[in-house]
């Protein structure tokens, strides 16, 4: 009977330290979402998705000629403009700037470039300075 309660003790000293010790003792470090963004939560994205909820708003007859007219010039610029910084100037870590505008690769070592906001060309995800994959897609970046 001694044992049983000995080892019931344990058991339950154990299981209090497992369900405490994330709150006494948090990790410093949050988690990292190594998910790549969905398509539809990109700039790019979204303004695509609006541009074909107007036109499906049109055909449905739910969109007058002139709302159809507004609201597409304002979300074609919308595209527009979210469309281009993946034309904006692309780096190789280790060449640097790359005259390759719409190139995925580097030229001269064959790595991922990167576009100026420090994010991949390929998949768009941000990729962390001390990176050698990117964490969306897996291209080399290093």
């Amino acid at each position: 009977m001694l044992i049983e309660a000995l080892a019931a003790g344990v058991v339950g000293a154990v299981l209090l330290w497992l369900v405490l010790q994330p709150i006494l003792a948090p990790d410093s470090a949050p988690p990292v979402d190594s998910d790549p963004p969905d398509p539809e939560e990109t700039p790019q994205g979204i303004a695509l998705l609006a541009l074909k909820e107007i036109e499906f708003d049109r055909a449905t007859g739910k969109l007058s000629e002139a709302d159809y007219a507004a609201l597409r010039t304002r979300y074609t610029a919308a595209a527009v403009a979210a469309l281009e910084p993946v034309a904006a100037v692309v780096h190789c870590r280790r060449h640097g700037a790359r005259p390759e505008g719409d190139a995925l690769y580097c030229s001269e070592c064959g790595n991922g470039l990167l576009a100026s906001t420090g994010t991949c060309v390929r998949c768009g995800f941000a990729i962390p300075p001390d990176a050698a994959f990117c964490p969306g897609c897996g291209v080399l970046v290093s």
